[in-house]
């Protein structure tokens, strides 16, 4: 008798189980005279159930850097502002 080539199929695995981690991070930031501005980053990713700590913590992370840039690069141009304002009034005078 001849040989038989049998060829097994893939079985279908099941899909991993994945979660959406969402992470923020909020800053409000007394400008004075009763005035205040808010500073907010939000950011989501899909991953694998046992990465989610790892990723929420990433997550977290690049929201709190891009909330302290930003009020950072605010508290610049108000300084800015406030001296070109100083030496206005100083000529002025």
């Amino acid at each position: 008798m001849g040989q038989t080539n049998i060829t097994l199929l893939p079985r279908a695995l099941p899909p991993e189980l994945t979660v959406e981690v969402v992470r923020s991070f909020s800053y409000k930031l007394n400008v004075g005279n009763y005035e205040s501005r808010d500073f907010f980053c939000s950011e989501k990713a899909q991953c694998k159930a046992e990465d989610a700590e790892h990723i929420s913590d990433l997550l977290y992370r690049f929201c709190k850097t891009q909330v302290l840039e930003a009020v950072r690069e605010y508290m610049a141009e108000k300084k800015q502002r406030d001296a070109v304002l100083e030496s206005r009034k100083a000529r002025t005078a």
